[in-house]
Parts: structure tokens; C-alpha cells; sequence
């Protein structure tokens, strides 16, 4: 019995540190694609490094290609908020925004601010991560416009 109870407290004291990790100057690489929903629907190839500062906030870089022509370049800068939801710890929601530039092959050049950024990531393992994103984008340049992403998304946390 006392056995028993030393394996226990032992198994209870390593969960307890198992759910302590934190995200604290982790990075994440980000890879992922779906669509531009602006007329004409285009498919995206999405791609982003993420730093976060700490287990709440995070920057980034990210960098989109749309295909479709004319073939189009997002490079933009991000921040996210990230959630925890103690009764399920494996998923992470998050919201964010960003600014950033996106230019096609045509020579034609928009400032790219995105404003909101929704997801969430699942926890596959404690490095591997999937999950859907969604971005609203206010393009403002040569003319006017806006855009929708929608992504299906795949991250690698070290």
C-alpha cells in the first residue's frame, strides 16, 4: 500500500509539471493553405514564423502566395492573443492583426491591414499542431478592396 501511494504522488506530482509547460520564448513555424475568398476565389499557400513572448502573446511573420492570375504576395507582420481553456488545455484559440503589404505580378501594390485574425491549434503532440485560421483584410492601394483567408493550418513548436 505504501508503495501504492509513493507511485501516486510521484505519477500526480509529474502531471502536475506536465501541464505547467509553458510557451515562454518557444517558436513556432506555420504551414498552411486554403482560399482567398475575394472575387475570384484564389488558393492560397500560407507560410509564418511565430515568436512568443510569453504564454499569452505572440509575434510573427507571415507570408502568403496566392495562385491564381495574377499570382499575389502577402508579407505581413502579426501579433496574436492566445487563450487558455483549463477544461480543454489541448486546444489554443487565439485572436490577432497585422500589417503588411501584399503586391502582384502585375506591378500592382496594396498596404494589407488585417483586422480580426481568428483560430485555434490542437495539440497532437506536445510539438505538433492543426487547426483552422480565418482573416479579414482591408487592402488599401491602387484601389480599394478587401479580402477573406480561410486556412487549414499545420505547426511545428521548438
Amino acid at each position: 500500500m505504501k508503495r501504492l501511494l509513493i507511485c501516486l504522488v510521484f505519477f500526480l506530482s509529474l502531471a502536475q509539471t506536465v501541464l505547467a509547460q509553458t510557451r515562454d520564448g518557444e517558436i513556432q513555424v506555420v504551414v498552411g493553405n486554403g482560399a482567398g475568398l475575394r472575387s475570384p476565389v484564389r488558393y492560397d499557400l500560407d507560410g509564418a514564423v511565430e515568436y512568443f513572448l510569453n504564454d499569452k502573446i505572440s509575434f510573427g511573420l507571415d507570408f502568403d502566395v496566392f495562385l491564381r492570375s495574377p499570382v499575389s504576395y502577402d508579407f505581413l507582420g502579426f501579433a496574436r492573443y492566445h487563450f487558455e481553456i483549463p477544461r480543454w488545455p489541448k486546444y489554443s484559440p487565439y485572436v490577432g492583426g497585422g500589417v503588411g503589404a501584399l503586391i502582384n505580378t502585375r506591378g500592382q501594390g496594396w498596404f494589407d491591414l488585417m483586422l480580426p485574425e481568428l483560430g485555434f491549434l490542437y495539440e497532437f503532440t506536445p510539438h505538433f499542431y492543426l487547426g483552422p485560421n480565418m482573416s479579414v483584410h482591408l487592402l488599401s492601394g491602387t484601389n480599394d478592396t478587401w479580402d477573406v483567408q480561410v486556412l487549414a493550418q499545420a505547426a511545428w513548436r521548438f
